[in-house]
């Protein structure tokens, strides 16, 4: 738990420091530093304003060099990378704090963020301290030297179709030695309380929103999914396949074989290049919503922005460093 708090409990903790920075005074400072000074307190006039940032970073990286792994060794100054993955269901913990000079109004695409507490401390209710009171934020404007915690989690609720592409009658059929026990049988949701399947943790569809479960996506679909949903999805053979994309709208072990192109075959990057197991789940951009922010030196993309990962529960995360 981040705090003596039930309600601060969570699964996967991430950090981000945000700042920014204008180049001209540093130029101004590199410029002096090699002049001869004597007197004791130093020689240097550097001004700091008007202050006009050039750079905006995310644990000292700018996008794409935010989502390179931890540890870089092309970046030994700035260890942590902005690139926060998580499994459905879990509870992320993110610890925002404001290291630069300007406020930095950051959103995180997938849901919104509960705050739990503001420098250090918890907001809580004052007629009931078991809950908390922090607000439910689309937007979690940083501020220069304060800080912020908040709790972020993905399910798919509310998206109205079957993330994994179920249908009526569906048999679990991924090969991966993890879900050997559950080949052949039917795919089951059982919702609990609150309407998700949590009966059994060790399920390839853990956490489903039961509610959308069997619920087509695509009105014309080709391959073993449902029909009659409300999207028209392109001919995969026309689509960029991205690192981390398994070449399929689903999610899940059975996702690349759940939808093909109209031509009969897989995907361009098929059940071999993007295997769940090696991770392809659903990518969701993380970005500042000022938008001279998502730039470098004022070229897009870069700045502020990163890519959020909700992986497969097959999928193991690895958080080692």
């Amino acid at each position: 738990a981040a705090y003596n708090h039930s309600a601060a409990c969570y699964d996967r903790e991430y950090l981000f420091q945000f700042s920014e920075l204008d180049p001209r005074i540093h130029v101004q400072a590199e410029q002096q530093a090699a002049n001869a000074c004597t007197a004791p307190n130093g020689c240097m006039t550097v001004e700091t304003e008007p202050y006009h940032p050039a750079y905006f970073m995310v644990n000292g990286r700018s996008m794409p060099d935010d989502m390179d792994p931890n540890y870089a060794v092309q970046y030994p100054h700035q260890p942590y990378n902005g690139n926060p993955h998580m499994h459905p269901g879990e509870l992320v913990l993110l610890r925002i704090i404001g290291t630069g000079r300007w406020q930095h109004p950051f959103h995180e695409h997938g849901n919104h963020v509960r705050v739990l507490a503001r420098d250090g401390n918890m907001l809580l209710s004052k007629t009931d301290p078991t809950k908390v009171a922090g607000p439910l934020l689309f937007t979690t404007t940083t501020t220069p030297g304060l800080t912020m915690d908040g709790i972020f989690y993905w399910t798919g609720k509310g998206l109205n179709w079957d993330v994994y592409g179920h249908k009526p009658g569906d048999l679990y059929t991924d090969t991966d030695p993890k879900y050997a026990a559950y080949v052949g049988k039917p795919v089951v949701c059982i919702p609990d309380v609150n309407g998700y399947y949590t009966a059994d943790p060790l399920a390839p569809n853990y956490y489903e929103w039961c509610a959308d479960h069997g619920k087509a996506l695509e009105a014309h679909p080709f391959g073993n999914v449902g029909s009659g949903g409300p999207v028209t999805l392109p001919d995969s053979h026309v689509v960029t396949n991205g690192f981390w994309f398994g070449g399929s709208p689903y999610l899940g072990p059975d996702a690349t074989i759940r939808a093909t192109a109209p031509t009969g075959t897989t995907p361009p990057s098929g059940t071999i290049a993007n295997p769940p197991a090696t991770e392809a789940g659903f990518a969701f951009m993380w970005h500042s919503h000022n938008e001279r922010e998502i730039t470098t030196n004022n070229i897009f993309p870069g700045g502020m922005m990163m890519m959020m990962l909700v992986d497969p529960q097959v999928f193991l995360i690895d958080e080692s460093n």
